[in-house]
């Protein structure tokens, strides 16, 4: 049982810790964006996105799909689970 605990208490750092990662980025890229004066893209197709940025002369604005984030932060976390951790024995 503790097992289970402990490897739910990892999840839940990875994936908070990534989540949260995430966040600070999409908070930081419309800044650089409009410092280095990039024009609109967007990241994905009509249905599946990440990320949509918009600088014309009429608006300027990013948008995140915070679903895919969320998902791509969960899925973080359990590969931090499923792969074994690195541990380096010094003799």
């Amino acid at each position: 049982m503790r097992r289970k605990a402990s490897h739910l208490r990892r999840w839940l750092r990875l994936s908070l810790a990534t989540f949260l990662l995430l966040i600070v980025i999409h908070l930081a890229l419309p800044a650089l964006f409009l410092i280095l004066q990039v024009p609109s893209f967007a990241i994905g197709n009509e249905a599946v996105w990440i990320l949509r940025w918009e600088n014309t002369s009429d608006s300027t604005g990013i948008q995140f799909n915070l679903l895919l984030l969320l998902t791509i932060a969960v899925g973080v976390g359990l590969l931090g689970i499923l792969l074994p951790p690195n541990r380096q024995h010094t003799d």
